[in-house]
């Protein structure tokens, strides 16, 4: 899997979980809609996204820009307990 593919992979999960805690923007967004992400300081993978989605893109299906700015840059984890590290 190319590294795009993962970092698709990743802003698709984030913007799933970003919808369910926002509920509001959900209802926005048609049914089948086709999601192309853009994100800021990143042009090849813009470029790349766009080019690949719209080449899968149904007969007569809404397409919606998610245009990304920001990001938190730590781990959402809240609370972790690692038991047992050995050398």
């Amino acid at each position: 899997m190319s590294d795009y593919n993962k970092f698709t992979a990743m802003l698709a999960s984030e913007f799933h979980r970003y919808l369910m805690e926002d509920e509001e923007r959900a209802p926005m967004l048609p049914e089948n809609v086709l999601l192309i992400f853009q994100v800021d300081g990143e042009e090849d993978f813009n470029r790349w996204h766009k080019e690949i989605t719209l080449r899968n893109r149904e007969a007569g299906q809404s397409v919606a820009y998610v245009h990304l700015k920001k990001w938190r840059l730590h781990s959402v984890i809240e609370d972790m307990t690692l038991i047992g590290a050995t050398a």
